[in-house]
């Protein structure tokens, strides 16, 4: 109880609207970013969607991709999102997806973005 208080207070005296702000901006940073890798679709445009990036890279599976991101630091989540029916309905085995957050920053937006085109690079030999 605590600790559910201090981070109430935490989000609280930063405010939700700034949280989600941040959360925003970093998301459409990150979609301008993969916007040119070669291979990289991303999967869910809404417009008022939560801050995750989903994706694919064309010919190199999810898990191939969150293994080798995880080899390099990253975390991302791989799979089928306990979303199968929808991965089956669009021919997807799965995606690769990064969440971000207020604790995230265009720095490890821009970290990620590298790791992406050393995925590529790797996969195109």
């Amino acid at each position: 109880a605590i600790g559910l208080g201090a981070a109430l207070d935490y989000v609280g005296a930063i405010g939700i609207a700034a949280i989600a702000t941040h959360e925003h901006d970093l998301l459409d940073y990150a979609s301008a970013r993969v916007a040119d890798i070669a291979g990289l679709k991303i999967i869910g445009t809404a417009r008022n969607k939560a801050s995750i990036l989903s994706f694919t890279l064309a010919g190199i599976h999810p898990h191939d991709i969150g293994t080798i991101l995880d080899h390099q630091g990253l975390a991302i989540r791989a799979g089928h999102h306990c979303a199968m029916p929808v991965m089956q309905r669009f021919g997807l085995a799965g995606t690769a997806r990064a969440s971000f957050a207020l604790y995230n920053t265009r720095a490890e937006v821009d970290t990620l973005v590298a790791a992406l085109r050393q995925v590529v690079e790797m996969f195109q030999r």
